[in-house]
């Protein structure tokens, strides 16, 4: 249940069919923080390149793999996000399996975006609202979703400042349930189990049946 949650709210970020007005969604005030700006940009221009590409897509899977990575996640910080999935086991890995993991997580995110295009409905989600709660150096967009039948879900994004003072996304939960909490249990008992090499391969593999094929 966890693990489709989590791969709900990926969709819902990347390839959901969003409601999102010209005007800000941000409920807190008139000036609208940097990071809300980002997340209700980056959504316009999801759902502009889905709409006019569907078409184009549908026909070359390939180019929807590209568009995957070059543009629907080219706003996560995913040196930051391995780091925090991997926890302890980060200083015990070497220099080249923190960067096998940066690139399988990478896969990972892209075999999800590939997997959800199949239930891609512009129809289907709305955002209600933006909030933000800034925290150090960093911070949660949240947002208000509402799902067929009325439902509202709370799916948030946590971003933070790199180290060239750009905002980028190292997290997103829903309804509390947050991607990187969840992976880091997963991998977590993978690597304590049969070591991070044993979980690089498992990844490696799960990611080549959906990017290839």
């Amino acid at each position: 249940m966890i693990r489709l949650v989590i791969k709900l709210s990926l969709i819902w970020l990347i390839i959901s069919g969003y409601s999102v007005n010209a005007t800000s969604l941000y409920v807190a005030g008139p000036e609208v923080p940097l990071p809300v700006q980002i997340v209700e940009s980056q959504t316009r221009i999801l759902m502009d390149e889905l709409t006019n590409r569907k078409k184009e897509f549908d026909n070359d899977p390939q180019k929807l793999i590209y568009f995957a990575r070059h543009v629907a996640l080219s706003h996560w910080n995913l040196e930051k996000t391995s780091r925090l999935i991997l926890g302890r086991h980060w200083k015990q890995a070497d220099v080249s399996q923190v960067k096998r993991f940066e690139a399988e997580f990478l896969r990972t995110l892209m075999r999800y975006v590939v997997k959800a295009y199949g239930y891609y409905d512009d129809s289907l989600v709305e955002i209600l609202s933006y909030d933000w709660q800034p925290k150090g150096t960093g911070g949660w967009v949240r947002s208000v979703v509402r799902l067929p039948a009325g439902v509202k879900v709370s799916v948030d994004y946590r971003m933070n400042l790199n180290q060239d003072k750009q905002w980028k996304m190292v997290d997103v939960r829903v309804e509390g349930i947050s991607l990187v909490s969840s992976k880091r249990n997963e991998y977590g008992e993978e690597i304590s189990q049969n070591g991070i090499e044993s979980l690089l391969k498992i990844m490696f593999e799960k990611n080549q049946r959906v990017l290839a094929s």
